[in-house]
């Protein structure tokens, strides 16, 4: 799944902006994960120059221009939580492990991340 960025709100001011840690205004991005809780929505989209793993953002600030699911995708509804996210990150605690520096968490990571870079460019006008 790819989306186009069609505005960026810096968060910090609150302010618009056409560029944050990566993303811009009418860049195209693969979606790493999409979760939700409630009614809240993010999707986790990574940019050439987003610093791992991808920011979370709220979806309104983008449009789909690829619905392809990729494969080995897995949609896991629990704690009040729904994701859909590659298999690998789905199990509890993933990103507890990721951000302490676990070595199966980061490869995970890693190979997920190579995957989605691969199958589509990650930005275009």
């Amino acid at each position: 799944m790819r989306v186009r960025c069609l505005e960026i709100i810096h968060p910090d001011g609150d302010v618009p902006v056409t560029e944050f840690d990566g993303i811009r205004v009418g860049g195209v991005y693969p979606v790493l994960e999409m979760v939700t809780y409630d009614i809240d929505c993010q999707i986790r989209v990574l940019g050439p120059e987003t610093p791992d793993p991808g920011l979370l953002w709220d979806p309104v600030s983008f449009e789909t221009v690829d619905t392809r699911i990729p494969p080995g995708w897995t949609l896991v509804i629990t704690g009040g939580r729904t994701r859909l996210a590659d298999a690998r990150w789905q199990r509890p605690g993933f990103w507890t492990d990721y951000a302490h520096g676990d070595p199966q968490a980061l490869a995970d990571y890693q190979h997920v991340k190579r995957e989605l870079l691969a199958a589509a460019p990650t930005t275009e006008n």
